[in-house]
């Protein structure tokens, strides 16, 4: 599924986010929100979706009865202009992975969702995961598929107690990090690991001699 008034960038954005962070009303209206240490990276965002996006980002505080603190965030809405997105990524209010999102999946698109729900793996200085806990097992594997079928990046599915992350192969890291590394926001660049057979902190830029 493509919109075909929307430039290539906004919906690749679009479609990040929704695999992410991004929750979309059931009018067409897509909110973004996230915590006010990542203002930079909303901000960004809302640049880049500004041909779509009614008001400016504003600041959300809400007070937590549970931990007696106040947590902030910025958030925006874009305009209800996109429905197709809902009836393709939602399912009986669900968020779903669509059997097509092979066809609208990029290297955009995926930096996106790697800002918005990846990060480093614990065991691993090449490690890189994506939170996958809210989609079911066969989503799981379509988004393991499309991975490789995309990018010829290998994933593994690996289980938790609240669900399942996908799990980039160290093998795959390389791969991974060039496809993403060009659109990462400078904020957000301490969720890519640094390559070790690449890379010394002896050597300028950080790259071995």
């Amino acid at each position: 599924m493509v919109v075909a008034d929307l430039p290539p960038e906004t919906h690749s954005i679009i479609v990040g986010s929704l695999l992410g962070d991004g929750y979309l009303t059931p009018n067409g209206s897509l909110q973004i929100e996230h915590a006010l240490d990542q203002s930079e990276y909303l901000l960004w965002k809302y640049q880049m979706l500004k041909p779509i996006v009614g008001k400016a980002p504003r600041l959300v505080e809400r007070f937590d009865r549970r931990t007696l603190k106040t947590y902030r965030s910025m958030r925006f809405y874009t305009r209800a202009v996109l429905k197709p997105f809902r009836d393709s990524f939602y399912q009986h209010r669900r968020k779903i992975v669509p059997g097509f999102l092979g066809d609208v999946l990029d290297a955009l698109a995926v930096a996106v969702w790697f800002m918005d729900d990846g990060g480093r793996g614990a065991r691993t200085p090449r490690g890189v995961v994506f939170n996958t806990s809210s989609f079911n097992a066969e989503e799981q594997v379509r988004l393991q598929q499309v991975f490789w079928d995309n990018f010829g990046v290998k994933a593994s599915i690996h289980p938790r107690k609240n669900g399942c992350q996908l799990y980039i192969r160290a093998e795959s890291f390389p791969r991974f990090s060039a496809l993403v590394e060009p659109y990462l926001v400078t904020s957000m660049r301490y969720k890519l690991p640094v390559d070790p057979v690449t890379t010394s902190p002896d050597s300028p830029g950080g790259m071995a001699d």
